[in-house]
């Protein structure tokens, strides 16, 4: 694994933090100042949509009073056929935003006129001309401007249109119907219009601007272009023509809602030859015409200036996280270079070198505080070392010692086999494995008398060299005793009073002592507390001796014990062996058990005492399974073979 410094993850942990906490910071900024910007040009939209608006209005409602004012005098009688096309040049000068004017009377409202009789007076340069309208070529009582408002019975802005026969420019007409009494019934007798031009309105509409290439737009009361950046939408497109051209549904629903009246604000995804992308649109209604003015912007311009204030700010961010990391480095690599010096002293000490002189620490801080306690500990472990010498030297000793106690110890069981090579009636075979140096398990066997074979099992109270001395003082009074007793009950209790008397420390031991007539076969046995011996008998049965309740040796000075007999066939066989075999645990405290026991000796009925001992002990080694023990193991097996 790659080495890293400290310096590398205190500037990593707060380069992440301060990385962290930037666009925590960023994103606050980018979203109050996005919706901030959008408000904004919102704001600006509508400022000039309502603009636009009220100029029109302004306009189309100046233009208005003129003709409402000749339809009130038409019928009032207050003008004659003679007057009217004086009184209509009059008009037409004092209205700066007029083109032409017309009065349409009805056919052949005046006889001596004919049917048709339509002034128009115009502006030409300065002056103002004027021409009678009407033929077979011109009907104009058939044309829109003239049909729809006496329909309707009310004033009528027209659509937008190039009058051919007229003003010959295009231009949009406000029609007023008048009336006249005719036998007392009022009776429709014609219209007054006052011609717009349209070009004021192109100059409206030409001088709005938002943003880089924001726009406005008027439509007529039915959809139709009348003014718009690009010409060729104007008067020769609508905007139902446009969506169904560029297939955009979004736009034909913002259409529907324009020429209804509507006013709102919203965005879309519009796609054309004139702009495309999301874009934003206000749209508002003029009330006297009903028409429909729009400002229309893109979303990427709107926020044009935030992303290039991001790319500074995230810019600014990366130089400043830079320069923080700089800068970081740098106090921190001073503050901890100390620590260097104080890792290449630990390594030298680590080496043996209790003398090696600590770096100098002027601050009176954390580093003082390490340079004190390395000193300490340098002082420390010097001291620590002299001891251990000591210390090392006296266990070395003890060890030896051990080791001598050990090798004494197994030297005074029997450990030569077969042992009684002269002996046909009987085989023997042993193990003793201390879990310490020394231990407290003892086994032995002799001969009395040449014809009487003295066997003995035991496992003192405690572990180590108490026990290992205990151990050898119980062998050696049995060995004694034997020399002058052949009963194995007198012997235990011979043996329990000497033990018993000046026991200070309180130990005892569990024993098992036999004696068997090579004769005749017959064993007779005292059990002082011990684990009960398996007998295997020639026909191939196995049972455990009867338990007795005598207790462990060394404990009550005059107990008495008894002894039991038992007739040996040739071939029998007899285990015995101490609590740490039946006791065995495993890493999960699971104990061998006696169960395991009877079933390792099943198995291995027909063995030999030496191949049997060897399955017991590859048995109790794969339940441990490597597991240390804290109890010695001694096994002892038996043949008497007649």
């Amino acid at each position: 694994m790659k080495k890293t410094t400290l310096s590398y993850h205190i500037i990593r942990n707060v380069v992440l933090f301060c990385i962290g906490l930037f666009l925590v910071i960023f994103y606050v900024y980018y979203y109050f100042t996005r919706n901030t910007i959008r408000d904004h040009t919102n704001e600006n939209a509508i400022f000039l949509a309502d603009n636009i608006v009220n100029r029109i209005e302004q306009v189309l409602t100046s233009s208005e009073k003129n003709p409402e004012l000749v339809a009130k005098m038409l019928e009032s009688s207050f003008l004659d056929k003679d007057s009217l096309i004086s009184f209509m040049k009059s008009m037409l000068k004092g209205d700066d935003n007029g083109y032409g004017a017309i009065i349409a009377f009805e056919p052949n409202f005046f006889p001596d006129k004919g049917e048709y009789f339509a002034p128009y007076v115009f502006k030409q340069g300065d002056s103002v001309s004027y021409n009678i309208l009407g033929d077979k070529n011109y009907e104009y009582f058939y044309m829109d401007w003239y049909q729809i408002p006496k329909i309707l019975n009310a004033p009528y802005w027209s659509e937008p249109y190039f009058d051919e026969g007229g003003g010959n420019v295009l231009m949009t007409t406000y029609s007023v119907p008048f009336y006249t009494y005719k036998n007392g019934v009022r009776t429709f007798s014609g219209i007054v219009t006052i011609d717009i031009s349209l070009e004021w309105l192109t100059k409206i509409m030409s001088e709005v601007k938002i943003l880089n290439t924001g726009y406005a737009f008027l439509l007529s009361r039915n959809g139709v272009v009348i003014a718009h950046p690009n010409k060729d939408y104007v008067m020769n497109q609508s905007i139902f023509t446009i969506a169904n051209e560029n297939n955009q549904p979004a736009m034909r629903e913002t259409g529907r809602k324009m020429i209804q009246g509507q006013s709102n604000f919203e965005s879309a995804g519009f796609s054309s030859k004139y702009k495309t992308g999301t874009l934003w649109i206000n749209y508002a209604s003029l009330p006297s015409s009903k028409w429909s003015v729009a400002v229309i912007y893109p979303d990427k311009e709107m926020y044009a200036s935030l992303k290039e204030m991001n790319i500074i700010l995230v810019v600014l961010i990366l130089v400043g996280l830079s320069l923080l990391s700089f800068v970081i480095y740098k106090i921190v690599s001073k503050l901890t270079a100390p620590l260097k010096d104080f890792a290449e002293s630990a390594r030298l000490i680590a080496a043996g070198n209790f003398n090696v002189k600590m770096p100098q620490i002027k601050t009176e801080d954390e580093m003082k505080d390490l340079h004190n306690s390395f000193s300490f500990m340098q002082k420390e472990l010097g001291n620590y070392m002299i001891n251990l010498k000591d210390t090392t030297a006296a266990k070395e000793k003890i060890e030896s010692e051990l080791r001598i106690a050990k090798e004494i110890q197994l030297s005074m069981i029997p450990h030569i086999f077969p042992p009684f090579p002269d002996l046909p009636q009987i085989d023997v075979f042993a193990v003793l494995k201390s879990a310490k140096e020394v231990g407290g398990d003892l086994y032995d066997f002799f001969v009395i008398d040449g014809n009487k074979f003295c066997f003995a099992i035991g496992d003192v109270s405690g572990k180590g060299v108490p026990a290992s001395l205990f151990m050898a003082v119980t062998r050696t009074l049995v060995r004694s005793i034997s020399d002058k007793e052949t009963s194995p009950s007198v012997i235990v209790e011979t043996l329990n009073k000497s033990i018993s008397q000046n026991n200070d420390s309180n130990m005892f031991v569990t024993f098992f002592l036999g004696i068997l007539d090579l004769s005749n076969g017959i064993l007779k046995y005292t059990n002082a507390g011990h684990n009960p011996p398996v007998i295997i008998k020639s026909n191939k049965e196995s049972v455990m001796f009867e338990k007795t309740k005598y207790i462990p040796v060394g404990l009550f000075e005059d107990f008495k014990y008894g002894e039991l007999s038992l007739q040996l066939d040739p071939g029998d066989k007899i285990f015995l062996y101490t609590d740490g075999v039946s006791e065995a645990e495993d890493c999960e405290n699971n104990l061998f058990g006696e169960d395991a026991l009877m079933d390792a000796i099943r198995m291995n009925i027909n063995a030999s005492p030496r191949e049997l001992i060897g399955k017991m002990e590859e048995k109790v080694s794969a339940h441990v399974n490597g597991f240390s023990q804290s109890d010695d193991i001694t096994m002892m097996t038996i043949v008497y073979n007649g």
